[in-house]
């Protein structure tokens, strides 16, 4: 499932579902902006349509399989599903699978990186709260390829309190980056943060997988979107709730003056 943005004087991707944002769609986190109830509502609003569209073609199939009967004798065999098979819907329900894969892409990380915040909020700050524990205990990974935002700042999460309640909770922890983002001297505090927060999680013990991309060639942009590429080549297919960047987006991914 991709996340749809909102696009302020159509450079700049925002993500105000999940994240509080400034109109160049730099982040400014908060504790709990409900971003995962967002997630979870997303979920079940989506299963509710994935239902529906099944019934449909269940209900199409139905009808077709009853104009292919074939009459031998005196019985009548249907060709197809019978109707209790027709009749067996399987219903979707994605709020309630085993596990969930969050995936955020350049200024998608953002997302990512509300959620560590709304993490530490329910599970440190209102522990009595277990309204979004369902959700949460169902996050098994989260990738973070190539964080990036137009703002100067707060591209990783770096506080040890943050981190410590995202490794108590036991989720992987990927990171995939490209010079792109971590070597561009220009933008120095990127490279400075995802240091901070790889350690910092290395340090607290947390399921931690790093990878460097291209890392033999200059800054670019076109490493950094061919990442994707890359990243879907090298990690198997899974469900995945992803906040990709869209083609206008590519104009935001660049260096700001």
């Amino acid at each position: 499932m991709a996340m749809r943005l909102k696009m302020e004087f159509k450079m700049f991707s925002c993500f105000d579902n999940f994240v509080p944002c400034n109109n160049t769609g730099a982040p400014d986190h908060t504790p709990m902006h409900f971003a995962l109830l967002h997630l979870e509502r997303l979920l079940q609003n989506i299963s509710v349509r994935l239902n529906e569209r099944k019934q449909q073609v269940g209900a199409a199939e139905q009808q077709n399989s009853s104009t292919n009967k074939a009459t031998t004798g005196s019985g009548t065999a249907t060709v197809g599903n019978s109707n209790a098979d027709s009749n067996e819907q399987v219903v979707c329900r994605l709020d309630k699978c085993d596990s969930l894969t969050l995936i955020g892409f350049s200024k998608g990380c953002v997302v990512l990186n509300q959620f560590v915040y709304e993490f530490h909020y329910l599970k440190t700050l209102t522990p009595d709260d277990q309204s979004l524990s369902e959700v949460v205990s169902r996050i098994s990974d989260m990738y973070w390829l190539d964080g990036g935002h137009s703002g100067g700042k707060n591209t990783w999460v770096t506080s040890r309190s943050l981190l410590e309640t995202l490794t108590r909770l036991g989720i992987r922890v990927h990171v995939h980056v490209t010079p792109f983002q971590i070597n561009d001297d220009r933008r120095p505090w990127i490279r400075k943060e995802e240091r901070s927060f790889t350690e910092w999680l290395k340090r607290l013990g947390a399921p931690l997988s790093r990878h460097v991309h291209f890392d033999s060639l200059p800054p670019n942009l076109a490493t950094h979107l061919e990442l994707i590429t890359a990243f879907k080549q090298s990690t198997p297919t899974t469900t995945a709730i992803s906040s990709p960047t869209t083609d206008e987006e590519v104009s935001d991914s660049a260096p700001q003056s």
